[in-house]
């Protein structure tokens, strides 16, 4: 009959290291794998501090648990990873667990730590990559009632802190558009009972400050059973408002094509009608005088090389804000005296200002974080408020520095900017055939604006028009803007108001007279190529 093995062999044979410190945290037992794990012969070890090889990072720690343990006769709250130091100068990570007298009957504190220094380094390198990602990495039990990982970027795209989120973890649906929200209770339902998704939905309980974000999720199954759900969210509010820009663009380029050749049509026919009858008569003095036709066709012919100038000019400021929308250049902190000096003499060489009187207040030391092309859509506010001024146009540019903005703000005494040019800007819903704004001016300004994280509000009485782009003060945030959209928060009268979203909560599924002017090109010269 074979003898069963003394208990000091099973203990010696085993690969974690056991150990029994008394209550000041000296040695009195270690098992053979204090030899395997970090080279010292046990013997050696006894009666030395158990702490002395702690890494100083780690020892405080550790010992305010272990000593918290001894005051209370209980184990920690859970196991302590801590590194531990090697006889050849290395370090390993431990992972270990207290058990007090109370639990063992040992005269001590038994110990039982294992080597998880492999798993701690792989996991710290996912921590890290986790940390550097933009996008929201997250993980919840099936039922959604526990958060077991989120990283930083969840505060940054949904504004919550993971603190928070892991108190409360459905305080995620609280910031969920509310036009979404059902759409994403329903796919929580889904991937709890087993099915992927792929959602896009708004984050924002109204329309300011609202994002998108797309969610592909997807169940964790072990045995048959749903055990945890994870994801990721990934910000693609850029990706709607480029859509929402090739909407507009493509809007504005119809309407001014077909506004336009039906002018050029309708006076080609009658060019061509008025010949035919000058042909036809049988005597041409029947049909006046020569010289009468001819002012004739020299007018109509005027009318077609003025449409025709018009377009090109249309065609010209386009491919300017094309090229602008395809910069990617972060904004930087600029001087904004230089900036409105800038733009004002552009709308002033741009534009027929004639008696026009321009005044300029703005403090010589503010800097705005900002894209250099801001002067271009100062420039646009003021040139089309010379253009459109039925007296002498009396323009008036303001700067000042509200809290952490700078607003610049075009005063004109023009008749109000027609609410066809506002309402496409200001309003949620998409344009259309019906309802769209013939001007690329206004659009200009609104698109520069936003991408330097600022926004534009409009305003208007009996005077005239008041036009305000407000942007980030450099001087009061040492960073930049995150590059993240933030879509405006003033556009209509100041006030609660943003930019369309680029589609309705149908998109929550898987996967007037031109303000621009006859010749009122933009401030650029752009070229082909």
């Amino acid at each position: 009959m074979s003898r069963s093995p003394e208990p000091d062999t099973l203990i010696d044979l085993a690969q974690d290291k056991l150990a029994v410190i008394d209550e000041r945290g000296r040695f009195r037992y270690l098992n053979a794998a204090a030899r395997n794990l970090l080279g010292f012969d046990p013997d050696e070890l006894v009666g030395t501090d158990a702490f002395d090889l702690i890494h100083p990072d780690d020892v405080d720690r550790v010992r305010a648990a272990f000593d918290a343990s001894v005051a209370g006769d209980a184990p920690p709250d859970g196991p302590l990873e801590y590194r531990y130091a090697t006889a050849d100068g290395d370090w390993l990570w431990l992972r270990t667990r207290v058990y007090p007298p109370a639990e063992t009957g040992l005269d001590g504190y038994a110990l039982s730590s294992r080597d998880v220094t492999l798993e701690v380094e792989s996991r710290r390198r996912l921590e890290t990559i986790a940390s550097t990602s933009p996008d929201v990495l997250w993980m919840f039990t099936a039922d959604w009632n526990e958060l077991l990982f989120v990283n930083e970027a969840v505060k940054a795209v949904f504004g919550i802190d993971r603190e928070a989120l892991r108190e409360r973890p459905r305080a995620f649906l609280e910031v969920i558009h509310p036009d979404d929200r059902s759409a994403v209770e329903d796919a929580l339902q889904r991937l709890s009972a087993g099915e992927s998704t792929n959602l896009d939905y708004r984050i924002g309980v109204s329309d300011e400050g609202m994002r998108w974000v797309r969610v592909p999720a997807r169940p964790v199954v072990e045995d048959g059973e749903v055990v945890a759900i994870t994801g990721f969210a990934r910000d693609v509010t850029d990706e709607y408002r480029r859509k929402r820009q090739l909407t507009v663009m493509d809007n504005l380029l119809r309407h001014t094509i077909r506004n336009d050749m039906n002018i050029v049509d309708g006076t080609a026919e009658r060019i061509a009608a008025r010949a035919d009858d000058a042909l036809r008569a049988p005597d041409p003095s029947s049909e006046g005088d020569a010289a009468e036709l001819a002012a004739d066709l020299i007018d109509h012919a005027e009318t077609i090389r003025r449409v025709a100038d018009d377009l090109l000019t249309s065609a010209e400021k386009q491919r300017g804000v094309i090229d602008l929308l395809r910069r990617k250049e972060p904004p930087k902190p600029l001087r904004v005296a230089s900036l409105v000096g800038t733009a004002v003499d552009n709308a002033l060489a741009d534009s027929d200002a004639g008696a026009a009187a321009v005044s300029v207040h703005c403090p010589d030391d503010l800097r705005a974080f900002t894209h250099p092309e801001l002067d271009y859509a100062i420039a646009e506010l003021v040139e089309n408020a010379i253009e459109h001024a039925e007296a002498a146009p009396r323009v008036e540019v303001e700067v000042t520095a509200p809290a952490d903005r700078v607003e610049i703000t075009v005063r004109d005494n023009a008749p109000p900017i027609p609410a066809d040019e506002r309402d496409p800007i200001t309003d949620r819903w998409e344009m259309d055939d019906l309802k769209h704004t013939g001007g690329m001016g206004l659009w200009l300004v609104y698109w520069i604006a936003d991408r330097s994280g600022g926004d534009l509000a409009f305003d208007a009485d009996a005077d005239g028009n008041e036009v305000t782009i407000s942007v980030p003060d450099a001087d009061c945030d040492p960073t930049p803007p995150s590059g993240r959209w933030s879509p405006p928060q003033g556009l209509a009268g100041r006030s609660a108001a943003a930019e369309p979203d680029g589609g309705s909560p149908a998109d929550v599924a898987d996967t007037g007279p031109d303000r621009d002017g006859e010749d009122g090109g933009p401030p650029w010269e752009s070229t082909d190529g």
